[in-house]
């Protein structure tokens, strides 16, 4: 058995293109298993489709709409100017093509791009920190109780794929894939463009301190690479709010939703409506492990890994801290750590973890088709 397990290992680990093959076919088999899991009275597609979901569709369906909702009961006055292009413009072109409802295609296109997140971020992984079981790195991404926004029409997926190319150009100091990364991911969440200009100035800062322990002098080139990624992603971020001030004559309308739904530019933090609220208070303890987990990145190669959990948590806490199990749980970059040191304990402890992983990871999509709070 451990033969076959090792060869297998070997064949995953020299080729990526069927890493990705065996990602994607997996993923197709937890899809299914989902699908068992269903309420009688709906479909796979339907249920998965909740929340942020149906304004995606309409976006889709009808693009952006020029006025706030006059005459909908249950969104009056809101508008879906704060949810970002990418993903609902990639669903309708995946619909479109293959004649799929936007259900249907958003969910296929996260399933594809879910399986490239779980390749891209083994190859990461690999290369920035250090040699794993691809196998295993896999499977913990595919059973990790919290990716159930991958398994939905969400944006999750478009993202998270993007930033984690944006983490590999960066890395291999490449113009092409990091300028594109940088684009789309700008255009496919608010934090897009802040998370570009994050990762450039730390790397950045990164090439300037080496420079200096080296007695060198930074390059030209080298300050324009991160230089160049900021304002290629300030494009992305520009297209959209040419777009808006063209449509309502606001280019910050998206803004101006966002803090209509209680969202501001400043972290906002009222613990005592978590605390003495019982259907609130899990958000408080997910701020707790968050937290947590932060401070067991603190070694030198989870630097990056930090960064980016930091930045998404600061960001995350500007709406409050209900969005942080979604914006940080369902993190790659998170997954990555989670997974990195759950392949590495002992084989009791490990199929122990593995096993628990699995049965979390059901729950969380029976609440989820079954429009629990605990899940936002």
């Amino acid at each position: 058995m451990s033969f076959y397990f090792l060869k297998i290992e070997k064949l995953l680990s020299n080729n990526i293109l069927l890493l990705f093959i065996f990602v994607l076919l997996a993923n197709i088999i937890h899809l299914a298993i989902e699908n068992l899991l269903v309420p009688s009275a709906t479909s796979l597609e339907t249920a998965t489709c909740q929340w942020d979901c149906f304004w995606y569709k309409e976006i889709a369906s009808h693009s952006y709409s020029a006025v706030p909702r006059l005459y909908d009961t249950n969104r009056l006055a809101q508008a879906d100017w704060a949810f970002f292009p990418l993903f609902p413009l990639a669903a309708r072109f995946v619909g479109r093509i293959f004649h799929l409802s936007f259900e249907w295609s958003g969910l296929l296109l996260n399933l594809f791009l879910w399986s490239s997140i779980i390749t891209l971020s083994y190859k990461d992984t690999s290369e920035r920190i250090g040699k794993v079981s691809p196998l295993l790195f896999s499977i913990f991404f595919i059973i990790y109780p919290f990716n159930v926004w991958y398994h939905t029409q969400y944006s999750e997926s478009i993202y998270g794929s993007f930033l984690i190319l944006l983490v590999i150009g960066l890395k291999n100091n490449n113009i092409i894939i990091s300028s594109l990364s940088s684009f789309f991911l700008s255009l496919s969440r608010p934090t897009g463009f802040i998370l570009t200009c994050i990762l450039s100035v730390q790397g950045f800062l990164k090439k300037l301190k080496n420079s200096f322990l080296l007695s060198k002098n930074i390059q030209f080139e080298q300050a324009l690479f991160y230089f160049l990624t900021i304002v290629v992603a300030g494009s992305g971020l520009a297209c959209y709010i040419l777009y808006l001030y063209h449509l309502t004559g606001d280019g910050l309308a998206f803004l101006h939703v966002e803090k209509t739904w209680g969202k501001g530019i400043f972290p906002a933090l009222d613990f005592n409506q978590y605390m003495q609220h019982k259907r609130r208070i899990i958000f408080f303890f997910y701020l707790i492990i968050c937290l947590w987990l932060t401070w067991k990145m603190r070694a030198r190669i989870w630097h990056l890994n930090m960064t980016i959990v930091i930045s998404t948590l600061l960001l995350a806490c500007c709406s409050g801290i209900a969005s942080v199990e979604r914006y940080i749980f369902s993190n790659p970059m998170v997954i990555e750590f989670l997974a990195f040191y759950a392949i590495r304990l002992k084989k009791e402890k490990a199929a122990i973890l593995f096993a628990a992983c699995f049965v979390g990871n059901l729950l969380t999509i029976f609440l989820w088709l079954r429009h629990s709070h605990i899940l936002i």
